[in-house]
């Protein structure tokens, strides 16, 4: 099981217990280590899905205090934060495929290719050193949203900069990069390189399809 898959699992876990009322309103949760232990999985992993609950703004993680349970109603938070931010992931695949319908071929000399793929291999270089892949995968998509050349959707994806930037965190793959998804990634980039944007739409959808699942997955 991939430490994405783990994190997911874990705070998908504690996510159904707030809602149980394991954890109330102001509650600690339990140490790092406590937790760590009572899941199975390493303590980075732990901390990796506590964040996750606080970009969702289900708990508040302290410095040197612990982790406290924030919602009032954590069932509508849930809902609330579900459609925002899958609306985000909806926003994102309209841009970026929608400039896939009228980028055309890149130069292998132009600045758009060149920052393409330059993005591209600094997301394989996190792959390959398991590192945090979230700034480099943000760098990516705006890579591909600025093939087309219009500083119009550019602007939109940037002004989604802090939405987009939290659904990746969150994600499975937002802090270590699987394999399989870097694949559809590289997929993606060579269909735009190449000109081969029926491909490239497909690898498009597909990654964001897996955030909306995962979205739906956690927040249910």
């Amino acid at each position: 099981m991939s430490a994405g898959t783990q994190r997911s699992r874990v705070a998908d876990q504690l996510l159904q217990d707030i809602r149980a009322r394991r954890y109330g309103p102001g509650e600690r949760l339990p140490s790092e280590r406590r937790l760590s232990e009572a899941f199975g999985v390493s303590r980075p992993v732990v901390r990796e899905a506590l964040g996750m609950l606080s970009s969702l703004g289900l708990v508040d993680i302290q410095v040197g205090r612990g982790a406290f349970v924030t919602a009032k109603d954590v069932a509508v938070q849930s809902e609330d934060a579900q459609r925002s931010l899958i609306d985000v992931t909806v926003m994102r695949e309209v841009i970026e495929c929608g400039v896939l319908g009228v980028a055309s071929r890149r130069d292998p000399g132009d600045p758009e290719a060149a920052e393409l793929r330059a993005a591209l291999a600094e997301l394989e270089r996190c792959v390959a050193n398991g590192t945090q892949a979230t700034r480099a995968d943000h760098r990516f998509h705006r890579a591909v949203v600025a093939t087309a050349r219009s500083a119009t959707a550019v602007r939109l994806w940037e002004d989604l900069t802090t939405e987009i930037t939290t659904v990746i965190r969150i994600s499975p793959n937002g802090t270590t990069m699987d394999e399989a998804t870097l694949e559809r990634h590289r997929v993606l980039a060579d269909g735009v390189l190449r000109g081969e944007f029926d491909l490239a739409r497909q690898a498009c959808h597909s990654l964001h399809e897996d955030y909306r699942d995962f979205l739906r997955d956690l927040l249910g």
